[in-house]
Formats: structure tokens, sequence, C-alpha cells
């Protein structure tokens, strides 16, 4: 079972510091004609970037948490990062906003997000997180920094977010419904045809 799970911690790299998760969206952006990532819908990407990730592979992304705010989900440190409603890129006076040296699989699938959620707005974000169990669940109104547990976002995307509307590692296999008990009830044909493959 351990040598499983080292298995498992090399395809799927996880813990990323969240800045460069923050970093990675910025310069993706910064790299349009017409960025538009304001700090409202930087911190919907890392929720989408984060539910996902649980969802994929049972690891966190990043080690912050998640946070149930009026305005949706939020990874409380980055509120101190950036705040108010300005275009991000376009307030950074000029600073380069370079893409971080990430994991391979973390690239690829940042930017995986970042194609599926790229042209929508703040709002439309805010919207859907709205929409979505693991924000309903957890925000209180009134209450400060409301945890949104891992649990509550890796079974709702596992189980009521379409396939279609998920993003999904690299380094997953997608196997349609029943696969695996058709193949379990014809394992020893299986067994025969692959005997002979390897036997020819």
């Amino acid at each position: 079972m351990e040598s499983m799970s080292q298995d498992l911690q090399a395809l799927f790299h996880h813990d990323i510091d969240v800045r460069d998760a923050v970093q990675f969206f910025l310069a993706e952006d910064a790299s349009r004609d017409d960025p538009d990532v304001t700090p409202m819908k930087l911190q919907k990407l890392l929720y989408l970037a984060q539910a996902n990730y649980l969802a994929s592979t049972g690891r966190r992304l990043f080690s912050e948490p998640m946070d149930a705010y009026f305005h949706g989900p939020v990874v409380y440190r980055v509120t101190k990062m950036y705040s108010g409603r300005q275009i991000i890129a376009a307030t950074s006076n000029g600073a380069a906003l370079t893409t971080p040296d990430l994991p391979e699989d973390v690239d690829t699938f940042l930017g995986r997000v970042w194609q599926q959620y790229k042209d929508w707005t703040p709002a439309a974000l805010r919207q859907l997180s709205h929409d979505q169990a693991p924000w309903q669940d957890n925000y209180v109104e009134g209450e400060y920094r409301c945890n949104i547990p891992d649990e509550d976002m890796t079974e709702y995307f596992r189980s009521r977010v379409p396939a279609k509307s998920r993003v999904f590692h690299d380094n997953l296999v997608m196997l349609p419904a029943g696969t695996l008990a058709e193949l379990e009830e014809h394992e020893d044909e299986i067994a025969d045809r692959m005997a002979q493959f390897f036997d020819a």
C-alpha cells in the first residue's frame, strides 16, 4: 500500500505555494490584449483550480484553505495580496508578470483551468460559485472566514459537476460507467487473450 501511495505522489504534485498559482493566472492574463483578472476573478480561479484538483487527485493543489465569504470562495492569504476591483495586470506598474516554475503536471492543469474560465467575467464566476454547494453549505452571513472543507469540494465536483464542466488532471484516466464491472465479468477471457497475444 505504501508503494501505491508513493506512486500517486509521483503522478500528482500537490501543496504548491498558492502564490505560484496566483502568479500563473496573472501571467496568463497579462499576456492577453485585454487582461481582465480582478481580485474577485482571481479568487474564483483559485477556487475552481483547488476544487477540480481535489476531485481529480484527492489531494490539494495548494495548502491554503478555502473560505466562504459574501462574494464567494476565497483564499484569505490572497485577499491580503490583492484587494479592490482593479484589473491586476493593469495596476502592476510595469512589473514583470512571469510564469512561475511549476511541476509539468501542475502547469498543464492550471493551463486547463485558465482555458476553461479565462473568458468568464468576475460576476459570472461569482455566480457560478454561489450556485455550488461548497459555498452554499458553508457560508454563514455575518461570520468571518467560514472554512470550506476539502471533502465538500471533492464530493461536489466528483458527483454533481458534469464531466464536460470539470477540469481533469493530465495523469487521470476516465472510463465510462460500468467498464470495471464489465472487465471483472470477462476477466478470464481477457487474461486468455492477453496470454495469447504475448505468447505469439
